[in-house]
């Protein structure tokens, strides 16, 4: 690398640590972030400036003496950068268009055909963008099954047969935007861990109930997804004497008790939730029948729990997707089942945000990823694994005929 690239490196690794600084701890000073960054006031002052310049970051007026010149404050104007959202959720595409304070500008909900995913998902990018009054700065996928670190996706039922092409590259092509891809539990977790769950900090699993059975790990604050991206698949854990073979994309545990699993041993029991989550069914079903198949599907939920609790040690479980829907009597059984099984103590708990979990967790995952919003620079080589670049000239794909949802500009 040249003289010239190096300091380029060096001042691009400066704004990113500004960055990163202001968005965790909040409105500081300048001296405050030279402590966090490690970095001297000096030599920030070309990123701060630049930051200001873009509309980035602003001076909010000055802070309390401590015996001298009051100090100036800078908060990172978090309305400054649009995210584009997409996530895949029972059957549809789900595309928004969000802050990093969290407000949801406009979304839309696309059908997701499994012969053509990475069509369906091109399709949902062009409708956003049709209907977003400004444009969006970056992009995140949330992606169903294994995740690797360049991004590529294995083991994904909902997305249908395996593609040539990676999911982040469709969008990066479609929308014009840097875009990383992660999995969709991880975001789950991140967001649990930021403004839910497990925000008061420590190490934890989160456990997703729903389609499939699905883990996340986030341990000393960061995802860890294991060599080759699979950590967490705990659907595939051995259920029964069942074990899965190297071609499979679901596991015995989740076949077995899945929430459709479920459902359709519900259904064999007389049990038909209609309207209903099947758990709640249960639930206020009198019948013996149905209270041990909902105790049976609450062991085989306690047990991913109590292998992650022998393996990892994590203080807490945290409980998401539809076992959030459990009633408190049936919380506190679940939690007796870890427990009883578990050689350590551990707390468990169930997720607070829903939904807008995927959301938290895609502006947590950027408070790692500022480069992916920040101004544009002409070396892309040190991009990190699993983010799509820009394309030149994006692409315009054909509309599929469904039916978009907007909701109305904050």
């Amino acid at each position: 690398m040249t003289p010239g690239a190096v300091n380029g490196t060096q001042g691009l690794r400066r704004l990113e640590s500004v960055v990163s600084a202001l968005l965790e701890h909040g409105t500081m000073s300048r001296t405050e972030l030279a402590e966090i960054t490690g970095y001297s006031q000096s030599s920030m002052t070309g990123s701060i400036r630049k930051l200001i310049n873009s509309g980035h970051v602003r001076e909010t007026g000055r802070g309390r003496s401590t015996g001298g010149r009051r100090r100036t404050l800078l908060e990172f104007d978090r309305r400054s950068v649009l995210l584009m959202l997409m996530s895949v959720d029972a059957g549809h595409v789900v595309a928004r268009q969000v802050d990093l304070a969290g407000t949801v500008h406009v979304q839309v909900r696309r059908r997701l055909d499994p012969r053509e995913p990475l069509t369906s998902i091109a399709n949902a990018v062009t409708a956003l963008q049709g209907v977003s009054e400004a444009p969006s700065s970056c992009a995140v996928i949330s992606l169903p099954g294994v995740v690797s670190a360049e991004g590529d996706v294995s083991l994904a039922p909902a997305l249908g047969e395996p593609t040539a092409g990676r999911m982040q590259d469709i969008v990066a092509e479609a929308s014009g935007l840097h875009t990383i891809g992660e999995n969709d539990v991880n975001l789950l977790a991140l967001g649990e861990s930021m403004d839910g769950a497990a925000k008061d900090g420590g190490d934890f699993c989160l456990i997703y109930v729903g389609d499939g059975i699905g883990g996340a790990l986030i341990l000393d604050g960061h995802v860890r997804r294991g060599t080759t991206g699979s950590a967490g698949e705990i659907g595939f854990l051995p259920w029964k004497g069942a074990v899965s073979g190297r071609s499979s994309t679901v596991g015995p545990l989740e076949t077995d008790w899945s929430v459709p699993a479920l459902s359709a041993k519900a259904e064999e029991i007389g049990i038909d939730a209609g309207n209903q989550h099947v758990v709640t069914a249960l639930e206020q079903s009198g019948t013996l029948e149905s209270q041990q198949l909902l105790d049976a599907a609450l062991v085989a939920w306690a047990y991913p729990a109590i292998v992650l609790t022998c393996v990892v040690n994590p203080g807490r479980i945290v409980f998401a997707g539809d076992a959030s829907v459990l009633c408190q009597r049936s919380r506190e059984r679940l939690a007796a089942h870890v427990l009883d099984g578990c050689p350590s103590p551990v707390e468990v708990c169930f997720a607070e945000l829903g939904e807008e979990a995927i959301v938290s967790g895609a502006i947590a995952h950027l408070y790692d990823a500022p480069w992916i919003f920040l101004p544009d620079r002409d070396d892309h080589s040190d991009l990190p694994d699993g983010t799509s670049r820009a394309a030149d000239a994006p692409s315009a794909p054909s509309e599929d005929g469904a039916t978009d949802q907007s909701l109305p500009t904050a």
